[in-house]
């Protein structure tokens, strides 16, 4: 087939309106030039890894530069020798052996734009949508499945939209699409399977699953709660996508599933989080390997359901104004980084060169 049915990643409206993955290609396709002319040259697919001799640079931008390797049993802090450099716009939490150079936070100003959607009228609980799955995305859907199997009327609690789009699957059809699920849970740990296996067993043939016609867009302003899950989480760095600004400058609630601390970190730059009325508790959790109470992903899921408990019973004239308060200031406070971004750029890269020359 020419189209795929079941994913349009790159087509949403702050795709469209910030063409933030030209100006990310754009600054990759920079480093990639300087790189070549002082000798590197890639070793990994993607051209995430470089190499000159004895030395390395790993550059990763969006993607959480921990990703370039597989070695998970090697903590953050060791995982590349002192002969590394990584070049990147995580913000890394750990000390480590080799050198990083972080891109000035201004880079995220490639993501400033304003939503032409506004009028925030929420109708159920959370806002659930994704294209791509994983295990991280498959356990947020089979948790947010198990706590509705209460509710009389689960299938109208959330607004849903599991693509099950996969790197390795066939995305072309449902059927291919039904099977990238089955894949995905095939490759979860035991202790998941031992807590969601009837969750799995009951869900299973409804994916991939949307239980609505509305856009991304339209579907974030109709939720009490929209649930952002980033591609990375870590306890040890944090990498941000176009995810978490889209709910930045939308408004409307969200909370975000990221490496930790990241919601502090965000309000470190300036942004307003909704801390006062957005339960966030699970920002300082790290990640572990349990799927029992008290494990980050479920805490994710009860600190949502909090927020709706409180969010619904606020006053829904006051509630619009305190997000769009929000949006405001999270647009300012891109186009802001995205004024500064050249000036500080040119400002941070010569010690760059000078280190990996």
């Amino acid at each position: 087939m020419d189209t795929d049915l079941y994913h349009d990643i790159y087509t949403s409206e702050i795709f469209d309106t910030s063409q933030c993955i030209w100006h990310e290609n754009n600054t990759m396709n920079f480093f990639h030039s300087l790189l070549i002319k002082l000798g590197y040259e890639p070793v990994q697919d993607g051209h995430k890894t470089w190499r000159r001799g004895d030395r390395t640079v790993v550059l990763c931008l969006v993607d959480d530069y921990i990703s370039t390797t597989y070695d998970y049993d090697t903590p953050v802090a060791y995982r590349f020798d002192r002969n590394t450099t990584v070049i990147t716009d995580n913000y890394v939490t750990s000390p480590t052996l080799y050198k990083v150079f972080q891109l000035p936070s201004s880079f995220f100003g490639i993501y400033h734009y304003e939503p032409k959607l506004t009028n925030f009228n929420p109708t159920r609980r959370f806002n659930f949508s994704v294209n791509r799955i994983d295990s991280k995305r498959m356990l947020t859907m089979l948790e947010i499945a198990l706590r509705c199997e209460k509710y009389p009327d689960a299938e109208t609690l959330d607004f849903i939209n599991f693509n099950c789009w996969s790197w390795e699957g066939d995305n072309s059809t449902a059927e291919g699409c039904n099977q990238n699920f089955r894949d995905a849970y095939e490759k979860l740990e035991p202790q998941y399977k031992a807590v969601y296996g009837d969750t799995f067993e009951r869900i299973a043939q409804t994916m991939p699953f949307k239980n609505h016609d509305m856009s991304v867009e339209q579907a974030h302003l109709s939720a009490y709660v929209n649930m952002v899950i980033e591609t990375y989480s870590s306890d040890s760095s944090i990498a941000l996508s176009e995810k978490i600004f889209r709910a930045l400058v939308t408004p409307a609630p969200w909370q975000v599933y990221a490496g930790r601390h990241a919601v502090a970190y965000l309000e470190s730059l300036g942004f307003d989080t909704l801390k006062d009325i957005v339960n966030h508790s699970y920002d300082v959790m790290m990640e572990n390997k349990t799927a029992a109470y008290g494990d980050k992903l479920v805490e994710y899921i009860f600190a949502g359901a909090d927020t709706f408990t409180k969010l619904s019973a606020m006053d829904r004239t006051e509630l619009r104004h305190r997000c769009l308060t929000a949006s405001r200031q999270n647009q300012k406070v891109l186009k802001d980084m995205s004024a500064r971004w050249p000036a500080e750029f040119a400002a941070w890269l010569p010690a760059v060169i000078d280190h990996i020359k």
